[in-house]
């Protein structure tokens, strides 16, 4: 792991040349840039791969310029850029070995350019094109980014399943994405991404190290998303439909191109052509207004996928978020959320006849409770607590019990 003296340098190195930046761009009409500094330091209490402590930081530096009816009319542009410098090592990788990585902001140690894009809309359409992050527009919660576990950002029914975990942090895709809005109350978008992030179908992240190594499709295909929101304007309720697919060939997770399972006759598994999956969000606000003291927001999200290509069955998340629970303290943020992942019943078979002699992946299970500190305009504090149950997706570790603690400052 870097030293803590040498990461923070590095992150100060960079937040500096930012903060001079932006200086120079808010100066004139139309843009805005800001930087967010993230450090954490992670504790295991108990379970998991090992007892350890990680130290881990982000830095994130962006920005953005918008015109509205640059040539007359209804037409609409925007631009944005960010670059993303990440060290230090999270702990998954550092001592929980759990599934759905306890923390999301950990990712490959590297200062890359990450998304980038230009977007024009004209009424009530928007076409958005560059390197993109389908994470930032698709299957997302309000209430799910008070969570520390990745379980409750990019859903695992997404992220395990397709090529190195899909346009998400820590890597962003060359694609499209079109939208079309229907007033306040309804959408519809649909996104066309490079089938793999890393260039790298061995998951290798060293070779788009810097978020500059683009090469298309190949044999990883194309990665699709489409959804449609509801959002009634008289109801606190608001739904997300939507489904994916990837062009590439995937694995069978059990038997061969004879049907037979691969573990025995020691063939190759069949190939798929193509991946798929689809999944729904309810989330619902039980009192007051999102960002205001005595708001209470409540959602449920879910997806499936076939079983016999993919690592993960189904999975599902919920969570709830208390803004302003104590006196005197309106902007902090108290959270409690419940993450399970199912392991495909033909992924656990193949397990199980490979290595009788420990326990087949089943499931993986997080409760995570947070308390977010406001501590000025600038600045947050966040404590948080993770219960993992099966961590590594089995029986095979003790439950883990871990602390993580952020400190978060954004200009």
């Amino acid at each position: 792991m870097v030293a803590p003296c040498t990461q923070l340098h590095r992150v100060l190195l960079l937040a500096g040349f930012i903060a001079a930046v932006s200086s120079v761009a808010d100066a004139h009409a139309g843009w805005k840039s800001g930087i967010e500094v993230t450090l954490e330091g992670d504790v295991g209490l108990q379970g998991g791969a090992r007892r350890g402590a990680a130290l881990h930081n982000l830095a994130l530096a962006h920005a953005e310029w918008q015109q509205a009816n640059p040539v007359g009319g209804a037409v609409r542009l925007r631009a944005y850029a960010s670059v993303l410098s990440l060290e230090g090592r999270g702990p998954t990788e550092r001592f929980l070995g759990d599934f759905l990585a306890a923390s999301n902001t950990a990712g490959f140690n590297s200062t890359r350019v990450y998304s980038w894009w230009l977007e024009a809309g004209l009424r009530d359409w928007s076409l958005r094109g560059g390197a993109l992050l389908a994470d930032e527009e698709f299957a997302g919660t309000k209430a799910g980014g008070n969570f520390f576990n990745s379980a409750f950002g990019w859903p695992s029914f997404v992220s395990a399943n397709t090529v190195n975990t899909g346009p998400a942090f820590f890597a962003a895709a060359p694609g499209l994405r079109l939208e079309r809005s229907f007033g306040e109350t309804a959408a519809w978008r649909i996104g066309v991404y490079d089938g793999d992030t890393f260039d790298s179908p061995t998951g290798d992240p060293a070779v788009n190290r810097h978020g500059v190594h683009y090469r298309l499709g190949g044999s990883e295909g194309w990665y699709v998303m489409s959804e449609a929101t509801l959002a009634p304007a008289a109801s606190p309720t608001r739904f997300k439909v939507g489904g994916w697919l990837h062009t590439a060939d995937f694995a069978d997770v059990r038997v061969d191109a004879s049907g037979r399972p691969f573990a025995d006759t020691g063939a190759a598994p069949r190939d798929h052509s193509g991946n798929f999956g689809g999944y729904a969000v309810v989330e619902h606000t039980l009192a007051g207004k999102p960002g205001e003291a005595g708001n209470l927001e409540v959602f449920l999200r879910g997806g499936a996928s076939p079983a016999d290509r993919n690592t993960l069955s189904w999975s599902f998340d919920s969570g709830l978020s208390w803004t302003g629970p104590l006196p005197g303290r309106a902007s902090d943020v108290a959270s409690l959320g419940l993450a399970h992942a199912n392991f495909s019943p033909r992924y656990a078979a193949n397990a199980r006849a490979t290595d009788p002699t420990r326990p087949a992946p089943d499931y993986e299970q997080v409760i995570e409770a947070g308390y977010r500190l406001v501590l000025s305009e600038h600045f947050s504090l966040q404590p948080d607590l993770q219960y993992i149950s099966h961590p590594g997706g089995s029986a095979a570790q003790h439950d883990a019990f871990a602390f993580l603690l952020r400190l978060n400052a954004s200009y």
